[in-house]
């Protein structure tokens, strides 16, 4: 998943009767109760074949599920084989996730699925291929300062490309600029109100301390949750007020992101980067190649200290304190920038975006023979990947290099759809609509592979207009106290009876959200205008660690959740009708994601790699929605900032006031356009 951030959901209103064939859906739902294939081994070298078909019922036979205790050795194996050191996280674009993909594959060829990803009779006929931008390669920085008519380069292991560093080369008068901030709402600025055009900005790394006291503090409060892995972390500027003193002495603390004073530099016109690191230790080299705009490089405090000598730069912090809160004394005033006279720079970077392949694995039972609905579809999806070994953006462990099993997140999920897929291939006769069961990939980085689907689908499908709805699974390994949320129910007014129907016998504690988006592959299907449910059993401590261990699963409450989403899929696929799609309505116990004073309601497509950042689509009544915002534009101005791609939006983002009205220019069709956007308030 995404993001784990989720918020108590209120009931959806009664809607209105499902119309089903019911004799037939009977006889089928008893025969689903026979099924019990063997167990699986744990490797995906062997896994079972499907259990031969249970006898015909009666169409007057009791419409039910019975749960298989079975089922939970099944999906018990499946999660430790997806969740096992093997398989080392399922990264993307990693091999665990290639042997993922295979072992999904070969469950679906032995339960005689019919391949729908590319050609060829192997398991790789199952797979849709695509290019997932993944990371990037970095080659060595190149740093030389000319002083006094001598230059002098910076050895290998003293510097290293900064995180959001642009290619290129640069060349400039050297500044001084403090620590590189700009917040106005603080009446701080490092760069005195003054743009450095064309100059190399020295910037010290962290944030100044300022002048205030302690009593302060409570005006702020503690920092955001989640700002540690955001890659904004700059909302406790809206907090302060220029008129009330005094300041919170740590007030800045959410303005020392890298990225941050990548994009200040770049308002001030400054043509490249300096950070100073506050020691002599330096960051990891960046495996993100979505550029600020602006080559950078960050050097050791001793390096700088040898350059620059006319900088009075501090000496090298201790390992255990050089942390990114530099200054010690607090400070009153920002100081003037401090060109160094007769100091050049010239900055060499090469950033390259890394791509590799991925893959969604598609498995189709067909419709039967004669059905006037055979050319529609049904989708129960989950996606199969996670984190690798962490050590990016999206892990909770920032800067643990280990293996983040996702056993939760979302080798649940996958162990779920294979116990449906197992369902329904054992189905004594064909449904009326064919099922497809779909194991997402890249997921994590984005929700690409449920992108690529519904933009690419399949040849035989046509285009995503035969999907008729889909059926999302998302970490649905944590069942506590019988409870499970079904989401996504505002997607179709058809969807309340179909869960409580399917609901009747197994004991859960069902919550009903209304949203059609979120933060997993069914919001790519909602903003091609299919109905969706999203089950999901909650967020947990060790939601993105190295500690979400497959020891922890619930596997009887993925059992239950296996039953719910065949008897839902089921249905789904006897309606006389098609489900009517409706706009999703913004549910009134859910604020703006991801931890941000104000919320705009837009849906970024992460798999956009221009100028700017592309809509999926925006939320209905939200917003961006109001203001005439839709899917299809590219957002390239929020306010007085440029945005350039995600990390841009998402600091312009941090910038906005809830209730204060903001122009945000979108490239319509390669027309801008400016539109008067009044945010709401986030979470």
């Amino acid at each position: 998943m995404v993001s784990a951030e989720r918020a108590a959901a209120r009931p959806a209103g009664r809607a209105r009767a499902v119309g089903l064939r019911h004799g037939f859906v009977a006889g089928l739902l008893a025969a689903l109760a026979a099924c019990a294939p063997s167990a699986a081994p744990p490797r995906g070298a062997s896994a079972p074949p499907a259990s031969p078909p249970a006898a015909a019922v009666a169409p007057s036979a009791p419409a039910s599920i019975d749960l298989d205790p079975a089922a939970e050795a099944r999906i018990k194996a499946d999660v430790a084989y997806l969740a096992s050191p093997e398989l080392a996280g399922r990264g993307t674009g990693e091999p665990g996730a290639e042997l993922a993909a295979d072992f999904i594959a070969r469950r679906f060829a032995e339960l005689k699925l019919s391949p729908l990803g590319g050609e060829g009779s192997d398991a790789k006929a199952y797979r849709q291929v695509f290019d997932a931008r993944v990371g990037a390669d970095v080659a060595p920085a190149a740093l030389a300062v000319q002083r006094a008519g001598r230059k002098q380069s910076v050895e290998a292991g003293k510097l290293v490309t900064a995180d959001g560093s642009a290619s290129g080369t640069v060349a400039g008068a050297a500044v001084l600029v403090g620590h590189g901030v700009t917040a106005a709402a603080l009446s701080w600025d490092d760069y005195g109100g003054r743009d450095i055009e064309g100059k190399i900005a020295i910037v010290l790394d962290g944030v100044p301390t300022l002048g205030g006291g302690a009593e302060a503090k409570a005006q702020v409060g503690p920092a955001k949750a989640g700002a540690a892995h955001a890659p904004t972390a700059q909302a406790g500027a809206a907090h302060a007020d220029p008129h009330h003193a005094p300041r919170p002495a740590d007030a800045l603390r959410d303005f020392g992101s890298v990225r941050y004073k990548l994009r200040t530099a770049r308002e001030h016109k400054a043509a490249g980067v300096i950070l100073v690191a506050a020691g002599d230790e330096l960051p990891r080299v960046p495996d993100d190649a979505a550029s600020m705009g602006i080559p950078a490089v960050m050097i050791t405090r001793s390096a700088a200290r040898a350059l620059f000598p006319t900088a009075g730069l501090a000496p090298p912090a201790k390992p255990e304190a050089a942390k990114p809160a530099a200054a010690k004394q607090a400070a009153v005033k920002a100081p003037a920038p401090k060109p160094l006279d007769g100091i050049t720079v010239e900055i060499t970077t090469q950033v390259t975006p890394r791509t590799a392949p991925a893959s969604n694995v598609i498995g189709l039972l067909k419709a039967r023979d004669g059905s006037p609905h055979a050319g529609e579809y049904v989708v129960v999806g989950a996606h199969y990947d996670h984190l690798g070994h962490g050590g990016n953006a999206h892990s909770r462990a920032p800067g643990v290099h280990a293996v983040h099993p996702g056993a939760d997140d979302n080798a649940s999920g996958t162990a779920m759809l294979l116990e449906v897929a197992r369902r329904f291939a054992s189905l004594p006769a064909r449904p009326d609509r064919n099922l497809l069961f779909i194991a997402f990939g890249a997921e994590e980085i984005g929700t690409i592979g449920s992108r690529h689907f519904v933009d690419h689908p399949p040849a035989p499908l046509g285009g995503i207009k035969p999907v008729v709805a889909m059926i999302n699974a998302d970490m649905v390994g944590r069942m506590q106290k019988d409870k499970l949320l079904v989401d996504g129910l505002g997607t179709s007014p058809d969807w309340k009876p179909i869960v409580d129907d399917a609901a009747r016998g197994l004991g859960l504690a069902l919550e009903f959200g209304v949203e059609g988006f979120g933060a997993s592959d069914h919001t790519s299907f909602t903003a091609s205008r299919v109905p969706v449910a999203f089950l999901f059993t909650g967020a947990h401590e060790d939601y993105h660690r190295p500690s979400d261990t497959a020891d922890k699963i619930n596997v009887a409450g993925v059992s239950r959740c296996a039953v719910l989403a065949a008897r839902m899929a089921l249905a789904l696929s006897q309606r006389d009708a098609r489900m009517a799609f409706t706009d999703p309505p913004a549910d009134p116990h859910r604020s703006g994601r991801g931890g941000f004073r104000a919320s705009l309601g837009t849906l970024p497509d992460y798999v956009y790699q221009g100028p700017g950042v592309k809509l999926t689509g925006v939320r209905p009544d939200a917003p961006a929605s109001r203001a005439g915002m839709q899917a299809g534009d590219v957002i390239v101005r929020i306010g007085a900032h440029a945005v350039t791609n995600i990390h841009d939006f998402m600091f312009a983002l941090g910038d906005l006031e809830p209730g204060r009205e903001v122009v945000i220019e979108v490239d319509r069709g390669g027309t801008r356009v400016p539109l008067k956007v009044i945010p709401a308030p986030g979470r």
